[in-house]
């Protein structure tokens, strides 16, 4: 998270001009210029300059894009239905940002699979009619096991992971269930939980202990239902809020500030999902997905080739010192955690002075953990408190990095 001097405020969502009318279900960007959406039609858009411009590519096929995924700007997949037996999933897969896709069709015949998520260029997870895990880029897939309990066969909708070993995936069946389902060996066993009357179709993970979803009655009978959980999906809460849709995507541009893809309307949040607003879509315009690639920007796709740009109010001066934090780890901590920042100087040569300092949640100060000159890089401190002679009880402690007027705050939590 990047908290600086900041600009006036600009927060706000764009029209972008896109090159075609389908309707577009999903979008995926590597890095704030490089991205891609898919639509029912086959198709596949590409911008490599912030959403300025795109351009169609050639996936090959006509049949809906049901999800797409990409691990760097070169290497990514694609689902969709072939159109001809034999029937099931058919894998795209790209290693040139989508110049080329080639189609595999014998993986899952019979199978119909609706989501994709690697973690590295060989390590993934495919759901849909069941949970299935490759390592080795997605040329085999190995079925994984899922628990034998009421909801163990119902469709998976999405799949997101904290790390390699710990993740969820979510999904379900209208008027019957919305299901959650947690794994903590990779994807090689899963267990389910059924949570809400409907269907779920994506969740967001803060850390490895928070998670928020939403839920929402296509009958519009029953407002949206806010899903967390507190304690890494052992238990969860739910609570029905006043708005009423459906909620296709979630994604957050900090810890507190969050927006989710609901048709007609975008769903808000500034206090970390603890309550949320409806608010109309640019142009009235629907909007199925949306992601932040940064704190600053995000995009969002839906009906008739809509393409949007989120601008932060946050946008700090270019001119000025920036801070980034890196997660840091593990969190919560025990013994000690690992914590990283990135310094963004507009002199590259010229140490910059700060300070990183812990304060509890009452705004006390607790201690100045480092205190130097640094340059333009990322830096690396681990921190131990009984080695540092710092008395903490176990709670959530706020640290932050200073620089004159600049600074960025982060929340850790302490368990003894």
């Amino acid at each position: 998270m990047i908290i600086n001097i900041f600009a006036q405020r600009t927060n706000e969502w764009e029209r972008l001009t896109s090159p075609i009318n389908d309707v577009l279900r999903k979008i995926f960007f590597v890095d704030p210029n490089n991205g891609w959406a898919s639509g029912i039609t086959g198709t596949i858009v590409h911008t490599s300059d912030a959403g300025n411009s795109w351009v169609l590519q050639n996936s090959t096929v006509t049949t809906p894009i049901v999800d797409i995924f990409f691990i760097n700007d070169n290497v990514g997949w694609a689902l969709t239905y072939p159109e001809a037996p034999p029937f099931g999933t058919t894998l795209l897969k790209t290693t040139n940002g989508g110049n080329d896709w080639i189609k595999i069709d014998s993986l899952f015949q019979l199978m119909f699979m609706s989501c994709i998520y690697f973690a590295d260029e060989l390590t993934g997870w495919i759901g849909g009619s069941g949970i299935a895990k490759t390592t080795n880029g997605g040329l085999t897939w190995q079925e994984c096991l899922i628990d034998s309990g009421g909801f163990s066969n119902y469709p998976v909708y999405d799949l997101n992971f904290y790390n390699k070993d710990f993740g969820y995936a979510c999904g379900g069946r209208v008027d019957v269930a919305g299901v959650i389902w947690k794994t903590t060996n990779g994807g090689e066993s899963w267990s389910s939980i059924g949570l809400s009357p409907d269907q779920i179709f994506d969740i967001f993970i803060f850390d490895s202990l928070n998670v928020l979803t939403l839920s929402g009655d296509p009958e519009l009978f029953f407002g949206v239902a806010k899903l967390t959980t507190t304690d890494a999906g052992t238990t969860w809460q739910s609570e029905e809020l006043p708005i009423f849709g459906i909620s296709y995507a979630i994604d957050f541009l900090n810890e507190d500030e969050g927006y989710s893809a609901s048709g007609f309307q975008l769903l808000h949040t500034s206090n970390g999902g603890l309550s949320w607003e409806s608010e109309m879509v640019l142009d009235s315009l629907v909007i199925y997905d949306l992601q932040f690639v940064d704190e600053y920007t995000g995009f969002a796709c839906g009906q008739d080739g809509a393409l949007l740009k989120f601008t932060s109010f946050k946008k700090p001066l270019v001119d000025k010192i920036k801070f980034e934090w890196i997660q840091n780890y593990p969190n919560p901590f025990s013994e000690k955690t690992k914590i990283g920042f990135t310094v963004l100087s507009p002199d590259f040569d010229i140490p910059t002075k700060a300070k990183l300092k812990l304060f509890d949640v009452l705004g006390n100060e607790i201690a100045t953990l480092v205190e130097d000159g640094f340059r333009w890089g990322r830096y690396e401190y681990e921190f131990n408190p009984l080695k540092e002679n710092i008395i903490l009880s176990s709670g959530v402690y706020i640290l932050y990095l200073v620089s004159g007027d600049s600074f960025i705050s982060k929340k850790i939590i302490y368990l003894k």
